[in-house]
This record gives C-alpha cells, structure tokens and sequence, in this order.
C-alpha cells in the first residue's frame, strides 16, 4: 500500500510539473547586471530559492571543476532571499580559457519556487565575455550552464521525490498516532464499560443492602419498643415488691 501511495504520489508531481517543466532548464543568452552595467551572459531558469539554487551551484561547481563562488547576499538592500551575487576571481579548470578568467553569478528569484541564474565572466579589469569578442569564451560558459541545468533539473526531481517521502512518511506517522489513539480509547472503553458493569452490580448489591438493613432497622424499632415497655413494668413491679 505504501509502494502504491508513494507511486501514485510522485505521478502526481511530475503531471502537475509538466508545463513548468517545458519553460525551464532552457539555457539561453541574456544580459546581467554587474557594476550598474549590463553584461551579457548565459540564462537559465532552475526550480528551488534563491538559497537553494546558491547552494546547489556552489556545490556542484566545487564538485565538477574545483572551483569555489563565494556569495554575496544584498541583505543591505533589504532583498535578501529574492537576489544573490556570486564570483570566483581568478578560476581555472573549467576549459574557458588557457588564463584565469574571473566568473560570476546573479541569481534572481522569479518567485518563490523558481530562480533565474545567470552566468557570465571576463579576463579581469572589467573586461567582460560577449559572444561577438570572445566567441569561444562565451560558448565555453553555455556548455558550463548547460550541464549545469541538467544537472539541477536531475537535482529538483531528487528534491521533490525526498519532500514527497516526507511528506509519505509524515502521513504515516500520524496514521499510527490516530490508529494507537482509537486503540486505546477502546481499550480504555472496554476497561471503562467492565467497570460500570462491576459498578451497576456494586450498586444493586448495596440497594438490596440498604432494603434489607432498612427492613431490619424497622424490626429492630418494633422489638425496641416492646423490649423498653416490658423494661419499664419490671422496673414497676420491682418498685412495688420493695414497699410492702
């Protein structure tokens, strides 16, 4: 039953994923904004946070080409969660260039589930890739977003099948709660229903009691009162055999 849920469950994820799907992870050519300038650069638009979305480049790019971003959130502007810079100054091993090349990252928040990243770098003293300039440069950029989104795209999946198993595994926690619930509540039920059978069998003992101590009181009363008039003329005929 649980195979079935959790199959059905996933299904549903990715049926209702479908359309977003087919605008995502499309890698494209676009502009960035760095130093209050556009600059051009590879886009791409991945499922997850801003936060998220940092991580997971950070992570992967530290993993494929040893290269290590360092985050600069624009908590100052009072943004922070909805954008973030990233850059690796002076990277190497990706295959862009022969010489150190200076890369960088802006991620922007599209909402509060999809980020737009966009990748883009240059030779240094504000020297920026263009397609047109540095053809070859660039194109290595696109092969870099490229095998990223698929890998993010892999990653999103992963994301949701975990989410989707907690989401199983807290549905099954809370059966078992509610089943040792309604299990002691009949248990406690049964033990209750035994004790008010004791208890209506306590109480008819105690009425036949109290009926036949009653019954015995009135006696009691009867005997009681002849015992002291019987006294009383003892005590009488006593008193009169005394005098003569």
């Amino acid at each position: 039953m649980l195979t079935s849920r959790f199959t059905l469950l996933i299904g549903l994820l990715v049926l209702l994923a479908a359309p977003a799907w087919a605008q995502l992870y499309t890698v494209s050519n676009g502009t960035a904004t760095r130093d209050r300038r556009d600059r051009d650069a590879v886009l791409v638009q991945v499922d997850g946070s801003v936060e998220n979305t940092r991580d997971f480049w950070q992570e992967y790019m530290k993993d494929t080409y040893s290269i290590r971003f360092k985050s600069k959130a624009l908590a100052a502007l009072g943004i922070k969660g909805k954008k973030d810079e990233l850059s690796a100054p002076e990277a190497t091993g990706a295959g862009i260039s022969s010489k150190p090349v200076d890369l960088y990252v802006n991620l922007n928040a599209i909402n509060d589930s999809t980020t737009e990243v966009a990748f883009f770098g240059g030779f240094g003293d504000k020297t920026y890739f263009s397609p047109g300039t540095n053809a070859s440069e660039f194109a290595s950029l696109r092969k870099i977003m490229e095998k990223f989104a698929v890998a993010a795209r892999t990653n999103a999946y992963q994301v949701q099948v975990k989410e989707a198993e907690r989401e199983v595994s807290a549905v099954e926690k809370e059966q078992d709660k509610l089943t040792k619930s309604i299990q002691s509540a009949q248990s406690n039920t049964t033990s209750n229903l035994k004790r008010i059978d004791e208890l209506t069998s306590k109480n008819r003992s105690n009425a036949l009691q109290m009926h036949q101590d009653s019954v015995q009181i009135a006696t009691n009363a009867k005997q009681l009162e002849l015992n002291k008039a019987r006294l009383q003329r003892r005590r009488e005929r006593a008193a009169t055999v005394g005098k003569k």
